[in-house]
């Protein structure tokens, strides 16, 4: 019995994933701010291409809660509350202290690789929102992948590379309050090669704590 299978569309792929860097790093560098109404048309023809992939993007957008419905065939950038970045934060206070501390642990070979990691990273442009947000996301990653655990790195992503990711990151550099990457990263590498996982845990926790602080408060403040 022959099994037929349809061919990937893969320029529609592309297109969409294409959309959605467009509108999300619209999103992120604040040209697209909270409020703004996104129409499926108006963007389908801004962007040169049709309404199927502008569709999906959206989709997306709207799944990681970047952006939700709005009138028909509508959306609007929504605005976060204390409540999602408090959890977003915790997400990660949950993740990221036990990965750093069992970096330190381990030293060696995992400990290099973030070294390695930070050192490249360092070079790299980061004169634009988005640059700021990939090198940012990037060695935190990377403190993820020196485990070689997947598991760990599928939390990692489901925190951090979806749309509400990017709308943390929007939040923080709409306030002109984004640091220097190197000397806001430094002591997470070198926390990582001391060898005190104790150290490498408190040290990634207070990084966290002082990202969280850096969001203007818009009602209650709970978690972080």
């Amino acid at each position: 019995m022959q099994v037929e299978i349809k061919k990937i569309a893969i320029d529609r792929v592309t297109l969409a994933d294409a959309a959605y860097a467009q509108i999300a790093g619209g999103v992120l560098s604040q040209d697209l701010r909270p409020g703004t109404r996104l129409l499926m048309d108006e963007l389908a023809e801004a962007l040169g291409i049709s309404r199927t992939p502008v569709r999906e993007a959206l989709h997306r957008l709207e799944m990681e809660r970047v952006i939700e419905p709005h009138g028909r065939r509508g959306y609007v950038v929504r605005e976060l509350s204390d409540s999602e970045l408090d959890k977003q934060y915790e997400g990660r206070a949950a993740i990221e202290p036990y990965v750093l501390a069992e970096v330190a642990r381990r030293g060696g070979s995992a400990a290099a690789f973030l070294r390695h990691a930070f050192e490249e990273l360092v070079e790299l442009p980061q004169t634009t929102a988005m640059e700021v947000f990939q090198v940012n996301k990037a060695i935190h990653r990377a403190t993820v992948e020196a485990l070689d655990n997947e598991f760990l790195l599928r939390m990692f992503d489901v925190n951090w590379q979806t749309g509400i990711g990017i709308r943390v990151w929007a939040d923080i550099l709409e306030k002109g309050q984004a640091v220097n990457f190197a000397d806001s990263h430094r002591s997470l590498v070198e926390a990582a090669e001391s060898g005190d996982a104790d150290l490498a845990r408190r040290v990634v926790q207070e990084h966290i704590y002082a990202g969280r602080g850096l969001h203007p408060l818009h009602g209650p403040h709970s978690a972080l």
